[in-house]
């Protein structure tokens, strides 16, 4: 038995080796396997902690400044989200209804959707 790391530069290419694994649900298992991170500029305080607390829920992570994590009155904050294809998408589907926070997911969404590999 031997362990080696392996990357994949796209969907398409998780799919191709899931798939000669001869394992099922390969098109869903293939979006866990792109990690992309995302960098949004100027982002309120209180959305940054929101959606940091969203990415966390799901096993994403997202980085925010320490004055918005401490909720410092008037906070803005550059942040970087991270997470996988399939954690990108969970994020934008948990968040679908909620109008306050729609513009800075569906940027998130624009980068994702647009990361070469993304596609399947």
């Amino acid at each position: 038995m031997v362990g080696q790391m392996v990357k994949f530069d796209s969907v398409v290419e998780a799919v191709e080796a899931i798939d000669g694994l001869g394992a099922g649900n390969s098109q869903i298992m293939a979006t866990r396997a792109i990690h992309i991170n995302v960098f949004v500029r100027k982002v309120a305080g209180p959305d940054a902690r929101f959606l940091k607390s969203v990415y966390n829920d799901i096993g994403g992570e997202a980085a925010i400044s320490h004055q918005a994590y401490f909720e410092e009155n008037g906070a803005i904050t550059d942040m970087i989200v991270m997470g996988t294809i399939y954690q990108h998408r969970e994020v934008r589907r948990i968040l679908s209804g909620n109008s306050g926070i729609k513009p800075l997911v569906d940027i998130i969404a624009q980068v994702v959707d647009n990361a070469p590999g993304a596609r399947s």
